[in-house]
């Protein structure tokens, strides 16, 4: 089990798959606090949508974004509700279920299909009155991902995620009357999986890659600033579908002048 009976975590650190069993009943840091959430993210060298369903407890979450990476610009739209606290229903592994978000005006489903993953949305008004509308298959799931199981400082306090990166995406995104295709062979996934109670300030970088180099599946995650990272980071890499972690990593991020 990821958790003890106080709510903590058994033990901290780095895997491959979802070795430790997550179980929201064992909870023990205050439910308003609890974060659960699935976060896909898929693009090629052109373009992105990024799509999101949060359960913050206090508040939750449905979100589309599209990103143009020629113009360097994006959108988004984000639906919150108020005192989800688990209605969502988020299942409490990535490996199952399914999860589904509606409300005025748009809806998001990830649905589990075999060895596939399908992610359908649709929201009638995203960009300038416009609607974006999109239908998209991932496949090919590397054998291995990021997982990692990290504690706070504060009792009953936890965060426990997984990257899945490099899957192929086969699909197309509608906005605003103009189809956008991912291939599958030049368009790529990560899914954000993350389950956890944190504190009330945090601050936390994140990078991600997934693409090719010499025809070869390769991708990146690196983060921090949360959490007591003693055990283990979220630093990898990932070649042909294996991880290869990273140790130490120095951050270097320009200051605004």
């Amino acid at each position: 089990m990821l958790l003890d009976e106080n709510g903590n975590i058994n033990e901290p650190g780095f895997a491959r798959t979802l070795i430790l069993d997550y179980n929201r009943a064992q909870v023990k840091g205050g439910y308003l606090r609890l974060k659960e959430w699935d976060y896909y993210l898929v693009g090629n060298e052109h373009f992105a949508v990024a799509l999101t369903i949060a359960d913050n407890s206090y508040m939750g979450l449905d979100s589309i974004s599209f990103l143009w990476f020629d113009e360097k610009t994006e959108k988004t739209v984000s639906k919150m509700q108020v005192l989800t606290r688990g209605g969502k229903q988020l299942p409490a592994t990535s490996k199952t279920g399914d999860v589904q978000s509606k409300g005025k005006g748009y809806q998001l489903s990830f649905i589990q299909d075999k060895e596939k993953r399908v992610l359908d949305f649709c929201m009638t008004n995203f960009h300038e009155g416009l609607p974006i509308k999109g239908h998209i298959t991932l496949w090919d799931e590397p054998k291995e991902s990021m997982v990692i199981a990290t504690p706070f400082e504060k009792k009953g306090h936890f965060y426990y995620n997984q990257k899945i990166n490099c899957m192929n995406a086969t699909g197309t995104v509608n906005v605003c009357g103009k189809d956008y295709l991912f291939s599958g062979e030049d368009s790529f996934a990560v899914l954000d999986w993350g389950r956890g109670v944190w504190t009330y300030k945090n601050t936390w970088y994140w990078g991600s890659a997934s693409g090719l180099i010499d025809g070869v599946k390769f991708g990146f995650n690196i983060g921090y600033g949360f959490g007591n990272t003693q055990a283990a980071t979220e630093n990898v890499l990932f070649y042909d579908g294996v991880i290869h972690k990273l140790s130490e990593v120095k951050f270097e991020i320009p200051c605004k002048k």
